[in-house]
């Protein structure tokens, strides 16, 4: 009996022991703990720098179920890009990108970022060296632009639906 008595308890310790910790000390983040109170946004100097001298935006889309991709050289578009960039921080919860930007200068990447805009966030999420620099927050103008671009395609069109549809020249 008392073999069953010590085997009772060493498992209840054992059960004890790996039970995760229901008490917050600070080391684990909530999902709703803003990560971009960490980081500094892009100055206004900077946005207004990149509106000057940047020559091409690429938006791409990270959700699997949207392939599509814009690439933007006009000065007009590329400044209409730029303004959805707030000056404030962004909101950065546990949430995933739903696309990536990287901005050009004759052909040379000079930044990268990704957006976030769903399940609470709010953010241009700037990268170096696969690290987050910097982190804004995106307009409500910009908000609604992204979800309009990268919105799944509801009759599901992807390449080889475009290439079936494709009428050959006549010989």
């Amino acid at each position: 009996m008392s073999r069953y008595f010590t085997l009772l308890l060493v498992l209840s310790a054992l059960v004890l022991c790996c039970k995760p910790n229901s008490k917050s000390d600070g080391s684990n983040s909530s999902t709703a703990t803003n990560r971009a109170l960490e980081f500094e946004p892009l100055s206004a100097a900077i946005l207004s720098d990149m509106n000057k001298s940047i020559t091409s935006i690429d938006i791409i889309s990270l959700r699997k179920e949207v392939n599509a991709s814009m690439s933007f050289s006009d000065a007009q578009a590329i400044q209409y890009v730029i303004s959805f960039i707030s000056e404030e921080k962004g909101i950065l919860t546990a949430c995933k990108p739903e696309g990536h930007l990287v901005f050009q200068i004759n052909g040379e990447i000079t930044q990268e970022a990704d957006i976030y805009y769903n399940d609470g966030c709010n953010a241009i999420v700037w990268n170096k060296g696969n690290k987050i620099s910097n982190i804004n927050k995106i307009s409500n103008e910009g908000v609604d632009f992204f979800k309009n671009f990268l919105k799944p395609h509801p009759s599901g069109i992807n390449d080889s639906t475009i290439k079936a549809n494709t009428v050959s020249p006549q010989k």
